[in-house]
């Protein structure tokens, strides 16, 4: 399963796709269905009081799926096997195997009205397809920036408290972050997710916007809802994954009147050392060599030393040669030209340089609204315990007065229950921990007013 975490490229899993092979799996025969097809599906199923699941494109696994997010917390990818019926496998992208089975009942007019689903021999539970939110498309602007998003709101009338939905890394839409908020729309908050700059509806280019860039988009966001009737100015917050951690803060010392902001998996410090960490837990958990672990690792902190200082360049390039020279004895092409580059100006250098040394520190002790930080005990890339310390010093040190920082236990970077953390074992998972929502849910309704009004 493709996992697009930390600041860029996914280090472990590069260097352990270019040293290790994996095999194939074979897939159960499944259609190629266009996305537009899928796109009828998506939409909120009542199983029962108080029981949903919403089902969407998502693009983690890869383009294009439709995955069903279910309040229980199971997540799963689902298969076309013929019009209107689908199989899941027994984890969230699993293929190889079937755990359910799912049909989509028609009624008139030929619209989608509920689904079955029937795991193994168990008897098929029923969802009705109910409209409990209404969408509308909207765009803003940061300056010559056109961002182009989806504002989701509870279907009833009023002015409601809103939640701006802040991108980790990589090519994110305006669909990316909704799974892991959605679950708050019929509670009463408006949700808005906008494509990344330079994705979908979005003009610009993420691949060379700083961090302070990817704030502005988020401020911009902020004064678009600000001018809106049906939203409560003066509640909204921001909820983001990731990279969002980083970018967050900065919006929010920059829009002053913020309500609130949730991090879910954010760092607390600099980007350098996050990538290190999760290439470091990749590879040892994969069973890699320490003294291969070692190696690159210490060619990773060459290459940042370089970027940093402008300094040490001998020295990196013939590490780098070394490692080169060892994996092609071991018949391997290492390392990827883009993670590792071989000449002193090839653009990955101002990449590393414009994110890779940011310390969120100084912006996080300015940062005075309240605050939930949530971090996975099996993060293997924002490492719980230091960042969890970084966050709290930081928080502590600025004399921020609302702030819960919590681990979560078994959860990963994605904060879905695991067993290592690692992105090896990520398409196997099967669900989100229970206290991701229900933590959620408990500090947001002592922070905004008449939250759960509307289940």
């Amino acid at each position: 399963m493709r996992t697009r975490i930390g600041i860029g490229a996914t280090f472990g899993s590069a260097f352990l796709g270019a040293l290790m092979a994996h095999a194939a799996l074979q897939t159960p025969a499944a259609p190629a269905v266009d996305e537009t097809v899928f796109r009828e599906y998506a939409g909120v199923y009542q199983w029962g009081p108080n029981a949903f699941v919403y089902l969407q494109m998502w693009d983690e696994g890869k383009p294009g799926q439709l995955v069903a997010f279910d309040e229980s917390g199971e997540v799963r990818t689902l298969y076309p096997t013929e019009r209107d019926h689908f199989f899941a496998g027994p984890g969230v992208s699993v293929s190889t195997s079937i755990e359910s089975r799912i049909e989509f009942q028609r009624a008139r007019g030929n619209k989608i009205a509920s689904l079955t689903w029937q795991r193994g021999g168990v008897a098929p539970r029923l969802a009705k397809r109910v409209d409990i939110e209404k969408r509308e498309d909207i765009d803003f602007s940061n300056g010559d920036v056109r961002l182009a998003g989806t504002l989701i709101s509870p279907a009833r009338g009023g002015k409601h408290p809103a939640i701006i939905l802040v991108h980790g890394s990589g090519a994110e839409n305006r669909e990316y972050i909704l799974p892991f908020a959605r679950f708050l729309i019929r509670r009463g908050i408006a949700v808005l997710g906008y494509d990344k700059r330079g994705v979908g509806g979005s003009t610009g280019d993420w691949k060379t916007a700083s961090f302070d860039d990817l704030a502005g988009d988020v401020v911009a966001a902020f004064n678009c809802l600000k001018t809106r009737r049906d939203i409560d100015a003066s509640q909204i917050g921001l909820l983001g994954v990731s990279q969002a951690g980083w970018i967050m803060p900065l919006a929010a010392i920059r829009a002053k009147d913020m309500a609130f902001l949730i991090s879910i998996s954010g760092a607390g410090i600099p980007g350098a050392e996050t990538t290190i960490d999760q290439a470091q837990n990749e590879m040892t958990a994969s069973g890699m060599p320490s003294e291969v672990v070692e190696q690159i690792v210490g060619l990773m902190k060459l290459q940042n030393q370089v970027a940093r200082t402008g300094q040490g360049w001998d020295e990196y390039a013939a590490t780098r040669e070394k490692l080169v020279a060892r994996a092609q004895a071991a018949g391997v092409q290492w390392p990827p030209p883009d993670l590792f580059p071989a000449t002193p100006d090839h653009p990955y250098w101002q990449f590393i340089r414009r994110l890779y040394f940011y310390d969120p520190a100084p912006t996080l002790r300015q940062l005075q609204v309240p605050t939930l930080a949530l971090f996975g005990e099996l993060d293997n890339n924002i490492v719980a315990g230091k960042n969890k310390a970084a966050w709290e010093a930081a928080l502590k040190a600025g004399g921020n007065r609302d702030y819960a920082l919590k681990v979560l236990p078994k959860a990963n970077h994605y904060q879905w229950e695991a067993k290592v953390g690692s992105n090896a074992e990520m398409a196997s998972l099967k669900r989100f921990v229970p206290e991701y929502f229900t933590t959620i849910q408990d500090w947001l309704g002592k922070h905004i007013r008449g939250f759960g009004a509307y289940r």
